[in-house]
């Protein structure tokens, strides 16, 4: 069986799920001969040997995490505070909308809109001067070449889709792939949509929304990642010092604010160490997470439906992590291994925690499992093809 080439293009390697998308595709290929269950399979991810598969992405911009790049066009993207803020008023008003007509935001699909006259502009006079950068770096790798194009968040390099155009008329495969807001309120380009042979998302909520779309769990290279021993972990422990550990990404979509006075509810009765931790490289934070016992990811549902990288590192090292989850997704999601709480609930469920460690702590191994089962490579690579079977991309 011939191996097809992908080209992912992104805005950015969003927590490097892009990057590790196409680093599996690279490891594993598409060949029907080598497939999870073979020892052949296995063999390949322990020696790191790629299958030959030519696999690549382009992203727009930078992200300031240390996560890896393979071709970044570095593209200037402000990031100050007075940039940030004008973004995040852009989402409390789509937010504002959904409210104010109703709508159900679990299940409403928007399309995207450009704006007004003066953003439309803006960002023509950025695509005019950022094409010369992009065309290059497609000439380089002679992405005419290509068999799929993975057109991460469901969005070309040009506001017309004109790339996404020319490869389609080619005779080339379209793949949208969706990682969060970019369904829930920034809305779906009508165009992309319409010519994507298939959708695939890494959110559950996003199945609501779409009548034709694809749940993957997004591809997470566990090994990586060590787990803390036992005789590490209870070090502290036996000693009465439980520490637990939030690092957020945006304090507000993380419900920072919330958790830390459930923090100080317990602090009041139990004996805690908080650990907050923001902009702290990937590496550092890793390392940090394995002097702690318990993790907080998320209160509030205001940024996905429940868990991301940061939860798959915790899960991984056998951290139990809180997050809070929405939509039905602590029901649907196969064996749960996460303890799920909200605003409301958060403090007595770290009370709970505290109170019954043997519970909570002895069995640490089975999260890691959980992550090895359903996020790892040789898991999300064979559903994957499945999808491109399905869908004719193969």
């Amino acid at each position: 069986m011939s191996k097809p080439s992908i080209l992912h293009i992104a805005p950015e390697n969003t927590a490097g799920v892009p990057y590790n998308l196409m680093k599996m595709q690279r490891m594993f290929g598409f060949d029907s001969r080598l497939c999870a269950e073979t020892p052949a399979f296995a063999e390949t991810l322990r020696a790191g040997r790629h299958s030959g598969v030519q696999a690549r992405l382009i992203s727009f911009y930078k992200i300031p995490f240390d996560f890896p790049e393979d071709i970044c066009l570095n593209l200037s993207l402000p990031r100050n505070k007075l940039a940030m803020k004008w973004r995040e008023l852009k989402q409390s008003k789509l937010h504002d909308k959904i409210k104010e007509n109703k709508i159900d935001k679990w299940t409403h699909m928007p399309y995207f809109d450009e704006g007004n006259a003066a953003e439309k502009i803006y960002r023509r006079n950025r695509e005019r001067k950022n094409s010369p950068v992009f065309e290059k770096a497609l000439k380089e790798i002679a992405a005419e070449n290509f068999d799929v194009f993975h057109f991460d968040g469901g969005i070309d390099f040009y506001s017309d889709c004109r790339f996404a155009k020319k490869m389609k008329q080619a005779g080339k495969k379209i793949v949208n792939c969706y990682y969060g807001d970019d369904l829930r309120t920034r809305g779906i380009v009508k165009e992309m949509d319409e010519m994507s042979d298939l959708n695939l998302t890494f959110e559950y909520d996003h199945t609501l929304r779409h009548p034709k779309i694809n749940f993957l769990f997004f591809p997470f290279e566990q090994d990586s990642i060590r787990f803390i021993d036992d005789e590490t972990y209870h070090t502290d422990l036996d000693k009465g010092k439980l520490r637990i550990i939030h690092s957020p990404t945006h304090r507000f979509i993380k419900g920072t604010q919330e958790i830390i006075e459930a923090i100080e509810k317990v602090k009041a009765n139990r004996e805690i160490e908080f650990v907050l931790i923001e902009n702290m490289l990937r590496e550092k934070l890793i390392d940090l997470k394995r002097t702690c016992h318990v993790a907080i990811d998320q209160i509030g549902n205001r940024g996905g439906t429940g868990y991301g990288i940061n939860s798959l590192e915790n899960l991984s090292m056998g951290l139990p992590t809180i997050t809070d989850m929405n939509c039905g997704m602590d029901t649907w999601l196969p064996k749960n291994p996460f303890v799920v709480a909200n605003k409301d609930n958060l403090a007595e469920t770290l009370i709970e925690i505290i109170d019954n460690k043997e519970k909570y702590f002895s069995n640490r191994n089975l999260l890691r499992d959980w992550v090895v089962k359903y996020h790892s490579y040789q898991s999300v690579m064979t559903k994957l093809s499945e999808y491109y079977k399905a869908n004719n991309i193969l």
